[in-house]
């Protein structure tokens, strides 16, 4: 289950992307421009690596490798890519099938005997529509540990352990529908270890990633510390609400999970494995056909995933591309396979500002207008609700609510700064936040649902149950508040 603090993170990191203004010269822009222009905002847009016609033309570090000890990133700093590791599970899977090891069609329980379900094929797994329970809310749930220390992890062993115990019903029967599936590419790195009878760390590097010379990537067996075998790797932090200090993002329990995530690489080595895909080094083209075609549903609707990888739904375009967000992570490949160009973006601060440097950097290779960063009030808010008052705080917002060609200043941002006070114990300022919200977008049925949460958390369930339901009131879509307004009725009764 998502917390709240890390809820106002996913919020921002969705709508920033329109939190944008346009440069005046979208001619001559490059991309040191754009890097100097999010440096002069503080925001560091971590490695960025653009190709053209298969020619490296920007190669660029702003940011900390390491917050303790203080250290910045280079080109050599090796990121967890989080989701854009899929790929490489899928590509294994692939290089099985070369070998005439499995079938794409052939069901999983003829692979891995435990396996509780009957009807759910490699091919399910592949395209994200097995129906497999979330592994993350099933450990919510379920998973019982007896470390005191805040370090364990846990890997794909225990996992499908407690998965078969378990049990869980299927969300849906497979083939019936589209759903970003972690669950399944964890399940795939474990038929790719019983088919080959090693580690996928062990596959990885053996099939993959030395053919191609990627000698700074590999499937990393998680520590919480610093590895003197690894020097080059990056940790992910936070910048705190005060806007100065740094808060380490790193660890998580299932950090050692691989098959959807796990792996650790460089841009150049990210730049290499895009190469190997465009000219088919790594397997043939007619394997690589399949792979870059959409899964199908049993209804025939395309789905816009291939293996490990998504389609561009324009069909003109032939074009692969993954993102991978993790802890304090966010990461991006796109790959245009018939230009041989394309981008890597990996970046390691939980960083909102993620599209507007994805953008930035896209549109500068497309030739289309490129957008620069606005200055985040909410930012400057929480500065001086931390380092002053609420007071202060609010009198900033007000005095610059109006300067919407300098500020992004949006209902969705105050939002996140409610929560994120909210998150971090600040439950007083946050509660007038969320009130500022309400006054400033009183036509927003969300704000009310938000108000709602923090009047909770104080304990006055009344008000927060009658903030629920105006919010259901106004936009009956947004059942999250219906079910918040019956569940906390029925607990007042």
């Amino acid at each position: 289950m998502v917390s709240l603090k890390q809820l106002a993170w996913a919020c921002l990191f969705a709508v920033c992307s329109f939190s944008c203004k346009t440069s005046n010269d979208n001619n001559t822009i490059t991309y040191d421009d754009l890097i100097k222009e999010f440096k002069t905002l503080g925001i560091a847009t971590g490695n960025l690596l653009v190709y053209k016609n298969g020619q490296i033309v920007h190669q660029s570090a702003n940011g900390l490798r390491s917050i303790d000890p203080l250290d910045s990133l280079d080109v050599r700093s090796q990121f967890r890519l989080a989701s854009v590791s899929k790929q490489f599970t899928g590509m294994s899977i692939m290089k099985l099938k070369e070998s005439g090891k499995l079938d794409y069609d052939q069901k999983v329980n003829s692979i891995l005997s435990d396996f509780p379900y009957d009807n759910i094929s490699v091919r399910h797994l592949l395209h994200h529509v097995s129906g497999l329970e979330d592994y993350e809310r099933m450990m919510h749930e379920h998973w019982q540990s007896n470390d005191t220390t805040g370090t364990e992890t846990i890997g794909n062993t225990k996992i499908m352990k407690l998965f078969y115990e378990r049990n869980p019903k299927l969300r849906f029967a497979p083939g019936e529908k589209y759903e970003y599936s972690n669950t399944g590419y964890l399940v795939l790195a474990s038929i790719v270890e019983k088919i080959s009878d090693q580690h996928l760390r062990e596959f990885l590097k053996e099939n993959i990633f030395d053919p191609i010379g990627m000698n700074n990537t590999v499937l990393y067996s998680y520590q919480v510390a610093p590895d003197p075998t690894m020097p080059n790797r990056v940790f992910g932090y936070n910048t705190a609400l005060n806007q100065v200090d740094f808060i380490a993002n790193d660890y998580h329990l299932v950090n050692d999970v691989r098959g959807d995530g796990g792996i650790y690489s460089t841009v150049e080595d990210l730049f290499k494995w895009n190469m190997a895909l465009v000219n088919n080094t790594i397997i043939s083209k007619e394997y690589l056909d399949e792979a870059f075609t959409s899964g199908v549903l049993n209804n025939g609707e395309e789905t816009g995933y291939g293996f490990g990888l998504q389609l561009n739904s324009d069909s003109s375009k032939k074009e692969v591309f993954h993102s991978g967000g993790w802890v304090g992570f966010r990461t991006f490949l796109l790959n245009d396979l018939e230009t041989k160009s394309g981008l890597v973006l990996l970046t390691n601060s939980n960083n909102e500002n993620f599209f507007d440097i994805l953008n930035g950097a896209t549109n500068i290779l497309t030739n289309k207008p490129v957008k620069l960063p606005k200055r985040a009030l909410h930012k400057e808010m929480a500065q001086k609700i931390i380092g002053e008052n609420i007071e202060s705080g609010i009198d900033h917002y007000h005095a610059k609510k109006l300067d919407t060609v300098t500020y992004n200043i949006s209902e969705d941002a105050i939002n996140v700064l409610g929560y994120q006070l909210l998150g971090n114990d600040h439950l007083e300022e946050a509660l007038k936040i969320f009130e500022l919200n309400v006054k400033e977008h009183s036509n927003s049925a969300n704000t009310y649902d938000s108000y709602g949460d923090a009047l909770l958390a104080k304990g006055d369930s009344l008000k927060a149950l009658n903030n629920f339901k105006k919010c259901y009131q106004m936009d009956s879509t947004l059942t999250y508040a219906k079910d918040k307004a019956e569940k906390l009725e029925a607990a007042l009764k």
